[in-house]
C-alpha cells in the first residue's frame, strides 16, 4: 500500500552513516550507467520556480522525482518527492517536506569526503551556519574521525547558536566545535574546508589553504558568482561534481565557475568505484550540484525502513 509521510515522520528513522551508504549506492549506479540522472527543470514565474528533478535507479528498482519551490523560505514551503517501482510500476508513496533533499545533498557530499579527503583528516572547517552546513558536517563527520570543527557566519548569533547544538548532533564533546569572527581563523590549518553559502562573492582567501586540503562548495558556482575564488579551482589537483550533466546545464544559464570543466572536472561516481590515488599534499574540490534520482534513492530507503519498523 503507497503511503504518504512528512519530515517528522522520517526524521530520526536513518543515521547519517546509513545516509551516505544509500548515496554511495546511488554513486556506484551512476558509475554502472543504471543511474538514470537529466539535468533539474524548472517553471519560471514572476517571483521564483517550480523546480523538478526526476530519475531512476534500476539497480535498486525504483523510479520517481522531487518537486519544490523558490518562491520563499520558512514554514509551508514544503516539497515532495514521489517513488514509484521501477519494475512493477506501482506507486510506493511520497515524502512530503524538505528533509529528503537536504540529506540527499549531506549524503552525497559525505562521500565526495569519505572519496577525496585525507583518511587523516580531523579539523573540518564549515563557512555558513545553514541546514546545509548543519547536516554537511554531520556527513563528513560520519566518514571521517574529526575531533574538531570551527565555524563561522557573518551573524553571530548563529555561529554561536551552531557551536552551542552541534557538538551533541555530531557526537563531540563540548568544546569540540568553536565559532570564530572571521573565515581565515575557520580555514587555516583545516583538513577539511564545508564552504555552504549563498555568496556570489568569495568568502575565503586561496592561500589559506594548507596542503592537502579537502573543500566542498555547495553555494553559487556561476561563471560571474562564486563562493569560492576561481584560484582554488586552478590549484586543485582534482575538481569533482556529482553530476557532469547538470555541469553542462549551467552552460545556457551563464557558465559554470570552471571554464574548462570538460577537461577538469571529474564525476564522483566513476571516483567511488575505481578509486582515488591521493597525493597527501594535493588540494582537491568537490562541487556539489545535484545529482537527479538521489533523492528518490533516499526516499526509497526510507519509505523500505518504516515498512521495515512495522513488522
Amino acid at each position: 500500500m503507497a503511503r504518504i509521510v512528512t519530515d517528522d515522520v522520517i526524521r530520526d528513522a536513518l543515521p547519517m552513516r546509513e545516509v551516505v551508504k544509500t548515496m554511495r549506492m546511488a554513486c556506484r549506479e551512476q558509475a554502472h550507467g543504471s543511474l538514470y540522472a537529466p539535468p533539474r527543470w524548472s517553471l519560471d514565474v514572476p517571483d521564483g520556480s517550480l523546480v523538478l528533478t526526476a530519475g531512476a535507479a534500476m539497480g535498486v528498482g525504483t523510479m520517481g522525482f522531487r518537486a519544490y519551490e523558490t518562491l520563499g523560505r520558512g514554514p509551508g514551503h514544503e516539497g515532495l518527492v514521489a517513488v514509484w517501482n521501477a519494475e512493477a510500476g506501482y506507486f510506493d508513496g511520497c515524502i512530503v517536506g524538505n528533509r529528503v533533499g537536504l540529506l540527499r545533498t549531506a549524503g552525497l557530499n559525505g562521500v565526495a569526503a569519505d572519496a577525496l579527503a585525507r583518511a587523516d583528516a580531523t579539523t573540518l572547517a564549515v563557512l555558513g551556519t545553514g541546514p546545509q552546513a548543519r547536516q554537511g558536517a554531520r556527513a563528513v563527520c560520519a566518514v571521517r574521525d574529526v575531533d574538531a570543527v570551527r565555524v563561522f557566519s557573518p551573524t553571530a548569533e548563529h555561529r554561536e547558536t551552531f557551536a552551542e547544538r552541534m557538538p551533541e548532533k555530531l557526537g563531540l564533546d563540548g568544546d569540540a566545535v568553536t565559532a570564530h569572527d572571521g573565515p581565515e581563523a575557520v580555514v587555516r590549518g583545516a583538513d577539511v574546508v564545508y564552504v555552504a553559502t549563498d555568496s556570489e562573492t568569495p568568502v575565503l582567501e586561496p592561500e589559506w589553504l594548507d596542503a592537502g586540503t579537502h573543500v566542498h562548495t555547495l553555494g553559487p558556482k556561476w561563471a560571474d558568482g562564486n563562493e569560492l575564488p576561481t584560484a582554488v579551482f586552478d590549484r586543485a589537483d582534482v575538481v569533482a561534481t556529482d553530476s557532469l550533466n547538470q555541469v553542462a546545464a549551467y552552460e545556457g544559464e551563464g557558465g559554470f565557475v570552471v571554464d574548462d570543466w570538460e577537461e577538469r572536472v571529474v564525476e564522483l561516481g566513476p571516483l567511488v568505484v575505481e578509486g582515488v590515488e591521493r597525493d597527501p599534499d594535493a588540494v582537491t574540490v568537490f562541487c556539489s550540484v545535484g545529482l537527479a534520482g538521489t533523492e528518490v534513492v533516499l526516499a526509497d530507503r526510507y519509505l523500505r525502513e518504516l515498512e521495515r519498523k512495522e513488522e
